[in-house]
């Protein structure tokens, strides 16, 4: 069985150098990142996948 791996909001603001704020634009209005899943109830995270392909330039929308 594989585990999926995910990376956490404070995290994720550390791996790509720039503030939640910054991120949920790029996600919501410029559509240029990866959405975040909910992992349960109020907790959200993002997919390492998606993260790595953003970061190789593969990832799409």
């Amino acid at each position: 069985m594989r585990h999926e791996v995910i990376i956490a909001p404070n995290a994720m603001e550390s791996m790509v150098g720039r503030n939640r704020k910054t991120l949920w634009r790029w996600w919501r209005k410029e559509k240029s990142f990866p959405a975040p899943i909910q992992i349960n109830g109020r907790t959200i995270g993002w997919r390492e996948a998606d993260y790595q392909a953003w970061l190789n330039g593969e990832w799409q929308q």
